[in-house]
């Protein structure tokens, strides 16, 4: 389940708000995108790319499985683009994605089952503060991604002490 903190639940974005995050940034709601959305609401774990496009294929709706993957892929990143979805790097090193509330934050990812956890305090402004007057690149995003075992993971896993 996605986060804001350990044990919060994080808002819930809803279609509606998504249509109106869209309007703000020049985007139109099309039926395909409200599909996508649909299904991309449905999942409190990150998914993939391919996994909402066989999920619309397998939709009984003909609508819905006429949603090609170029218009799945090119939603997805406009829905990011728009912070209402997170890129998260899975333990095996692939991209998903995570219904997000807008705003700066960052994520737990549990290893063996994909919960992720997002947090908005961010240890890393330090670090980028130093590295913009150490190197004199221009800093302008970072992302991390902290992975480990969430607690249902953890029952039966003895520590590597």
């Amino acid at each position: 389940m996605s986060q804001s903190s350990a044990g919060a639940r994080a808002p819930q974005i809803t279609a509606p708000h998504i249509r109106t995050i869209l309007s703000q940034h020049g985007y139109r709601l099309t039926a395909p995108r409200e599909r996508i959305v649909a299904q991309a609401l449905l999942h409190d774990r990150p998914f993939t790319a391919e996994q909402l496009v066989a999920e619309l294929k397998d939709h009984d709706d003909a609508r819905a499985s006429s949603i090609g993957r170029a218009t799945v892929y090119r939603t997805l990143e406009i829905l990011a683009s728009v912070d209402v979805l997170s890129r998260v790097v899975q333990p095996n090193g692939n991209a998903a994605y995570v219904v997000d509330a807008p705003g700066h934050r960052h994520h737990l990812v549990c290893s063996s089952c994909g919960t992720t956890v997002s947090f908005t305090s961010c240890p890393v402004d330090t670090l980028v503060k130093h590295l913009t007057a150490d190197t004199n690149f221009t800093i302008h995003d970072h992302l991390l991604e902290v992975f480990g075992l969430c607690p249902e993971c953890q029952t039966g896993v003895a520590p590597d002490n």
